[in-house]
């Protein structure tokens, strides 16, 4: 294969398509049979699914057509290319096929170096002969390479169309040019739909090349020309007159799902961690005791933005009802976004994918830059994820372009923060002159663990080869302890996770400097839960109980405008007990707004250089068991109910979303709840069992992880188990049975 000298023919678009369809097709079907599961969070759902064919078969159709299409773009613009400059026109399909081929693996040693842990099923679970070329690639490249390599050969291929317009200047040479610039266009921007009418009317638009005007192609060129470079030039210049009102300082609500408190670097003492968070610390107020009041993410965020408990608001797993959803945001329910709308706030979100709790329900924000989670989506995505060859265009390995299937926006494997901190910046540039609130929310610390290259190699052991090299995958049901040398690696991911959260923190905290919007902001930095790593008897994860330090426990840094009266204050570390309640009254005492809802937390700004108060206390309870099989100790402590995939249902009239509308499951699952409440020493457990309630006292000084039940010793835990009902029958409007808690929906029900 020669480049000839001389302009190429025009294409036989058949002759080159059909080629390029019958590779896509092949490899479709290839990796469709080698390289597809069924198994989610390690739960074959293969025979749930087939529950929902009848009323599914639409979404199964859809995804199937969005994955094929945007791998039939893809190569049809890369193939159609490759024959305009390298085949001079001709047909040659065994060279198209090899170009294709050669394509297609370099993009993918690409993304696999990028993101290895898109990848870690195919190479740890189905297909592991292969996983020796993954830790070839890993140990010994790095993804600029082959970037490199991609960007050479596409740069070739434009410099030679060039070179036919500036050596021939005829409508043909104009022709290939608006092509390419079309294809790049599309690609780019990732207008699946219209590059599909594109690929169909591109036999017209050869044909009708020279009856089209000279001048006619050079506009169209020149416009093309523009519109490439025009959103980039939109969000550069857009929003530049940023201001800020005084009594109304710009509100940043950063968070990372699952940041443990312990692991901040001037916590722990290790500088390397989190270093732009440790310079952030020194101008901000600390809250070294502050909690969840329930480690999972749905509950987590509706019980901090709406500053109500979950047993309140009803919202109290990952699956709540269209009936509990639809009471945030309204009465005493109202939100943080839609308390600072009344005073003329403008509000955000923006997050990755454990922030698709934002769209499901009406949390308040004008706009959400998140993804969405339902039945659909999930369809797409596992779709999506059998095609090895088209992995890397969706992740944007093809230099950014590519995101055809906007579903893929909430795989979990997916770690890159630099997406999310891309579109912060692009809500400060729109920002205007109104005063605005947002809300970031990380998900690269939840598991699996996935931060992208090079943060996944920061702390793990580079001699490690197990399958948690570069995620943690996660079976609920397994309740066997890893390995030691597991378990160092599993924690080792999760720091790396921080650190890489830490590096996009630094990244936000940069732009704002830059925008001049720093010193005028208060700047809370904080998380929805902790996570559990293999200490004690606890396993890995969040949610499933209360015991230890980890799971409730998380960072809260709050930082006011410069001119703020609170910075007068010489002592910004608060030892107190605190709770994610607290900050919607704190923000409300801030804002010297009206509320006259009765919330259960307090302002925080009292506390600010105070000492503790002895008398505070947080409640915490559990989220939902998503399995009913192992052998954790939280397992034989509590109330049986079915595991999630019996538990929930699809909801076809609600966009498919994943919801536990049976109404019998949701009382039991309310009525199961291990429950806590804890003060600056102590902490209290309840938990309910089919033989009765078990209450364990634990002295947090002495026994952070929880190892010695002291309940029986003092007055302390029946102390606070009094308080602990108070707050139960006040917030839920529960009632007593014996010991047992019952919730409001179960007093006039049957146990």
């Amino acid at each position: 294969m020669t480049l000839v000298e001389g302009l190429p023919a025009p294409i036989n678009f058949r002759k080159v398509f059909v080629p390029i369809f019958g590779y896509t097709v092949f490899f479709y079907v290839f990796f469709l049979i080698f390289n597809t599961s069924f198994s989610f969070m390690g739960v074959d759902i293969g025979d749930y699914l087939k529950q929902y064919l009848g009323a599914f078969f639409g979404v199964y159709l859809k995804s199937t057509f969005l994955v094929f299409s945007s791998s039939l773009v893809f190569h049809s613009f890369v193939g159609f290319l490759f024959a305009i400059t390298l085949l001079k026109g001709k047909v040659k399909t065994q060279y198209l096929i090899a170009y294709l081929f050669l394509v297609d693996f370099v993009g993918l040693c690409h993304s696999v170096i990028l993101y290895p842990q898109i990848y870690g099923e195919f190479f740890f679970y189905r297909q592991t002969w292969a996983v020796n070329f993954l830790f070839f690639l890993t140990d010994h490249f790095t993804p600029s390479f082959f970037a490199g390599i991609l960007l050479f050969l596409f740069l070739a291929q434009i410099g030679i169309i060039l070179k036919f317009v500036i050596h021939y200047k005829n409508k043909h040479s104009l022709f290939l040019l608006s092509h390419s610039l079309i294809s790049f266009l599309l690609f780019q921007s990732g207008l699946l739909y219209l590059s599909l009418i594109y690929l169909l009317i591109f036999p017209f638009f050869q044909a009708s090349r020279d009856r089209i005007h000279r001048k006619t192609y050079i506009i169209f060129i020149s416009l093309l020309l523009f519109l490439i470079p025009f959103p980039y030039l939109i969000e550069t210049f857009y929003g530049s007159f940023t201001v800020s009102q005084k009594d109304k300082p710009p509100i940043f609500l950063i968070s990372a799902d699952s940041l443990r408190y312990d692991k901040l670097g001037f916590i722990n003492g290790n500088p390397e961690i989190t270093p732009n968070i440790d310079a952030f610390s020194k101008e901000s107020f600390i809250f070294h005791d502050h909690h969840t009041t329930i480690p999972r993410t749905f509950p987590s965020w509706a019980d901090l933005l709406t500053g109500q408990y979950a047993m309140n608001h009803k919202i109290r797993d990952m699956f709540p009802s269209k009936d509990e959803q639809v009471r945030i945001g309204k009465g005493a329910f109202k939100t943080i976004p839609k308390l600072l709308k009344e005073v003329g706030y403008k509000s955000y979100a923006v997050g990755s994918f454990a922030a698709d709790i934002f769209p499901r329900a009406d949390f308040g924000f004008d706009e959400t830059y998140a993804p969405n989670f339902n039945a659909r989506i999930m369809t797409v995505q596992r779709t999506a994820e059998s095609q090895l060859f088209l992995l890397p265009v969706l992740t944007g390995t093809f230099f950014g372009g590519g995101f055809f299937i906007s579903e893929m926006d909430g795989l979990s494997t997916w770690g890159d923060g630099s997406r999310l901190v891309d579109r912060f910046k692009r809500i400060l540039r729109k920002s205007g002159s109104e005063p605005f609130f947002v809300t970031y929310f990380s998900s690269v610390v939840h598991f699996p663990y996935a931060p992208a290259y090079p943060y996944y190699l920061k702390f793990t052991d580079p001699k490690y080869y197990g399958k948690y090299k570069y995620l943690k995958f996660v079976d609920p049901s397994v309740s066997e302890k890893p390995s030691n040398e597991e378990i160092n690696q599993i924690r080792n991911l999760f720091d790396s996770s921080v650190f890489a959260f830490d590096v996009e923190f630094g990244q936000l905290i940069e732009s704002l400097k830059a925008s001049g919007l720093y010193d005028k902001a208060i700047i809370i930095l904080t998380s929805d839960h902790g996570e559990s790593l293999y200490e004690d008897v606890h396993g890995q994860g969040h949610g499933e109980h209360l015991r230890g330090e980890a799971v409730t426990k998380v960072p809260l840094l709050i930082k006011f405008p410069k001119d703020s009266k609170f910075n007068e204050i010489s002592t910004k570390e608060y030892q107190g007990i605190t709770s994610s309640v607290d900050l919607f009254p704190t923000i409300v005492d801030f804002m010297k707004v009206e509320d006259l809802i009765e919330r259960p937390g307090s302002s925080l700004l009292p506390k600010l250089g105070q000492a503790l108060n002895l008398n505070d206390t947080v409640y915490s309870e559990t989220g939902i068991w998503f399995s009913d099989r192992g052998d954790h100790f939280f397992q034989k402590q509590r109330i049986p109910y079915p595991n999630i995939l019996e538990l929930h249902q699809v909801v076809a009239d609600e966009d498919f979303q994943i919801m536990i509308t049976d109404r019998t499951f949701r009382e039991t699952i309310a009525f199961a709840k291990h429950r806590s409440l804890q003060n600056h020493r102590y902490k209290l457990i309840y938990i309910p069992t089919r033989k009765g309630v078990i209450f364990e006292l634990y002295d947090r000084e002495k026994d952070p992880l929880n190892t010695t039940n002291i309940y029986p010793s003092g007055q302390v835990g029946y102390e606070l188990r009094d308080r602990l009902f108070s707050l139960v029958k006040r917030w839920e409007e529960a009632t007593q049975a014996g010991d047992y808690l019952l919730p409001g929906t179960l007093r006039n029900s049957d146990l």
